[in-house]
């Protein structure tokens, strides 16, 4: 969901110039899915989260985002998350170097509690195209999970905007997963009903390579945002 505030700069002006008014960002998501997968791992089926997230710059080239989250399953299962995030970015016209911290408590989820730190590196090939690369270490299970991913984002009009996500990941001792982890994708369509609300259907996908233990996963949902 954090991307998601990143497209709403291509449906015109009045986010940029907020911005410069206002260093600093509030953005609320809430939203359903009809299956969590995260990393390639179904974690819970339908859910049903919230994520708040406060973004300000620190200068013309850092920026500092900091919030929360929380998720529990609809269905069968008492699986619920909470997390805490804090993200660090350095920003540049061609590229972005990036270092998230985030800590996750797990209610009924075969993964466990602890620090997931991640540091990531995108290049921004084109206004449309953006390609990037990130590892990250769970000190919950002691793995590691990477992954190369290509985003690309294209407005419809002149309040709304298609985005896409394809990408694909390999472990390292992550939750009895080791090499070659899975593909994925997702596909968007975000409509701003004004520069501050706006809803964004989605699909997605993720397929299992070598190491992957899970099936083929087909999902889909909704998100619903709000940035002040």
């Amino acid at each position: 969901m954090k991307h998601l505030i990143l497209g709403l700069a291509l449906l015109g002006p009045a986010h940029a110039e907020t911005t410069d008014e206002l260093p600093i960002g509030i953005e609320v998501v809430t939203g359903f899915r009809t299956d969590y997968v995260h990393r390639g791992f179904q974690l819970a089926g339908s859910l049903i989260d919230v994520q708040a997230e406060a973004e300000v710059a620190l200068s013309n080239d850092w920026l500092l985002a900091v919030g929360g989250y929380y998720g529990t399953a609809t269905g069968d299962g008492d699986f619920s998350e909470a997390a805490a995030f804090f993200d660090l970015r350095y920003e540049t016209e061609k590229w972005t170097a990036a270092f998230g911290t985030t800590w996750r408590d797990y209610q009924d989820s075969f993964f466990k509690d602890g620090f997931d730190l991640a540091p990531s590196f995108t290049w921004h090939l084109t206004d449309d195209w953006d390609l990037g690369t990130g590892i990250a270490y769970d000190t919950g299970d002691g793995g590691l999970y990477g992954h190369l991913e290509a985003n690309w984002s294209k407005p419809t009009g002149e309040h709304s905007f298609l985005s896409t996500e394809v990408g694909t990941s390999w472990t390292e001792d992550y939750y009895g997963s080791s090499g070659w982890h899975d593909l994925y994708a997702r596909v968007g369509w975000t409509y701003a009903f004004n520069r501050n609300v706006s809803v964004t259907p989605f699909v997605g996908t993720s397929i299992p390579m070598s190491s992957g233990p899970e099936r083929n996963r087909l999902f889909g949902g909704v998100w619903f945002e709000v940035n002040f």
